[in-house]
């Protein structure tokens, strides 16, 4: 798995296609902004969207408020954000998968992630790292992915993992990692990688492909890092291996957060078309020159 699994990455957002006067697009924005979260509270997509809101507010001059739509992988926040007024003051946070592999994956999705978002900036990009729990009398012996891998083929279609939800890409790389050891596991579809978490610490499931924030808990014992989806090894668990080094070929998995406004975005070569204009209005220039980028680099 190359240097992958974004975490939350995209900031995706929705252009206003509706036309705005000059005055209001330089003043934008004049009121709070909504942004919605594909995930549950706590998870990492939650955290990273509430740092950019707050740094994002602090200079632009409005509160970035987040509400949480968890569940279906991002798509009922999506939903949500895809059927807002188009007036730039809806937002979405999601991981990569939401934009990228919901339509492929799903055939009730309602919305169009190529129409109906246009990318801001990449907020951060980071691996995975598959989890076991320690303390569990299941995987107190599993310390490696030859242990993970010889415990579920010793009892097949028996063992549990957890995952953020159908779809996502914790999901994916357990199930690309069970095609490439011969191996079949019950995927446990959680509400978002928060919970996913509370499920591996509760013991409902042995393993999850868990984002960085497992990190601190791997470093507290409270969960032990069999592998990380990088191709190099993290500096912050430099005694892991990747899953390349652990026998199994690499492969891309990647996550992202997004923020995005507007119910469509025009087509790319048609800004004047959608708004009466050659380029995007002033407003959402604003929003892009703020960046989600520096404000996380501002953090």
């Amino acid at each position: 798995m190359q240097r992958t699994a974004r975490l939350l990455a995209v900031i995706a957002g929705l252009c206003a296609c509706a036309p705005a006067t000059e005055a209001l697009a330089q003043k934008y924005p004049t009121r709070p902004i909504k942004i919605m979260v594909g995930f549950s509270a706590g998870g990492p997509v939650d955290v990273v969207a509430r740092i950019i809101g707050d740094r994002l507010g602090n200079k632009l001059g409005q509160p970035f408020v987040v509400e949480n739509r968890a569940g279906a992988n991002g798509m009922i926040a999506a939903e949500g954000v895809a059927r807002a007024d188009a007036d730039g003051y809806t937002m979405l946070a999601c991981n990569s998968s939401t934009i990228t592999l919901n339509k492929t994956l799903f055939k009730d999705i309602r919305y169009d992630p190529e129409k109906d978002f246009a990318p801001l900036t990449t907020v951060v990009s980071a691996p995975l790292v598959l989890v076991v729990n320690p303390e569990n009398p299941r995987t107190a012996d599993i310390k490696t992915v030859a242990d993970l891998v010889a415990a579920a083929r010793a009892r097949p279609g028996e063992l549990a993992y957890g995952s953020g939800g159908n779809g996502n890409l914790a999901h994916l790389a357990m199930e690309l990692l069970g095609q490439k050891a011969g191996i079949k596991m019950i995927h446990v579809p959680y509400r978002g990688g928060a919970a996913s978490e509370v499920g591996i610490l509760a013991q409902e499931v042995l393993a999850v492909f868990d984002p960085l924030s497992a990190v601190p808990l791997v470093k507290a014992g409270k969960l032990r890092a069999l592998a990380v989806s990088s191709a190099e090894r993290l500096p912050s668990l430099p005694d892991v291996p990747t899953v390349a080094e652990a026998g199994y070929p690499p492969a891309s998995t990647c996550r992202s957060g997004s923020a995005s406004s507007c119910r469509r975005r025009p087509p790319r070569r048609s800004w004047r078309r959608c708004t009466g204009r050659s380029s995007p209005p002033p407003g959402i220039r604003r929003l892009r020159r703020s960046s989600a980028r520096r404000a996380w680099l501002a953090c």
